[in-house]
């Protein structure tokens, strides 16, 4: 092989999905197995993720006063129009311009205090979200703070094919819901990511058994800082053994979390 197709082939492997390797790398770690620490310290900054600043709507013209975070990357405007002409500014500046019905997103890097001026003739919609890397703090859910509710596991993040820290805690609801909690969570940066719990398995497991050792709970919201995930009601809390952060394109467990019973 030449050195330049040589070259190439280690380009695409390097960015492929979530910055995994060949396949046979997956069979190194069982991610439903802990294995030794290897916890470092998160980088500061997370994968950058979209938050909604404001949603605004109307049938005629309108301005709106908005503030994107001074640290965000950039801010976007997703925007929709039924009829008539629909035109968007900020700042004297045109972000867009339609004949509808038409849909759109434009983005701009101005932070700090916005001026939205839309100029329209008939129904429309503008969603404004800003791109940020900072960690994400959600509080945990009211309910998990109401009498009635309790921790009935928990267990701290290791390190598998990428570093992770922070616990991880099923909480029963009042009415008998159960949700996820991470405090203090990190790993490494990085995009399709997903929660996963994974189930005991089961005696002399099936093939669709076997499948089922694992429900993808949602994409991860951010790879540093506080969340709160709701489980889907049909799965039994006696089941779930561990919380795994899981590359979905490349099939590798980032980090994960064994739980033990409170």
């Amino acid at each position: 092989m030449s050195r330049a197709p040589a070259a190439a082939a280690l380009l695409l492997a390097a960015l492929a999905g979530c910055g995994g390797g060949p396949a046979a790398r997956e069979k190194r770690f069982d991610p439903f197995t802990e294995v030794r620490d290897r916890t470092v310290q998160a980088h500061e900054k997370a994968s950058a993720r979209w938050e909604r600043v404001a949603q605004i709507s109307g049938a005629e013209a309108a301005n709106e006063r908005l503030t994107i975070d001074p640290g965000a990357i950039q801010w976007r405007a997703r925007w929709r129009c039924d009829t008539g002409r629909f035109e968007l500014r900020s700042g004297g500046r045109r972000l867009a311009a339609a004949d509808c019905p038409a849909a759109g997103v434009d983005t701009d890097v101005r932070t700090g205090a916005v001026e939205l001026a839309v100029d329209a003739a008939g129904p429309w919609r503008v969603v404004v979200e800003q791109q940020v890397d900072t960690p994400l703090i959600e509080r945990p859910l009211k309910a998990m703070r109401t009498d009635g509710a309790r921790v009935i596991a928990a267990g701290r993040f290791y390190g598998l094919e990428r570093r992770g820290r922070g616990e991880a805690s099923i909480h029963r609801l009042p009415g008998g819901r159960l949700a996820l909690r991470l405090d203090g969570f990190a790993t490494s940066p990085n995009t399709d990511l997903f929660v996963w719990l994974s189930r005991a398995p089961k005696p002399k497991s099936t093939v669709e058994a076997a499948k089922a050792r694992h429900v993808v709970l949602h994409a991860l919201k951010s790879t540093i800082g506080d969340q709160n995930y709701l489980i889907p009601p049909a799965v039994d809390a006696s089941e779930i053994r561990s919380i795994v952060i899981w590359c979905v394109p490349v099939r590798i467990a980032y980090t994960a979390a064994s739980l033990r019973p409170r």
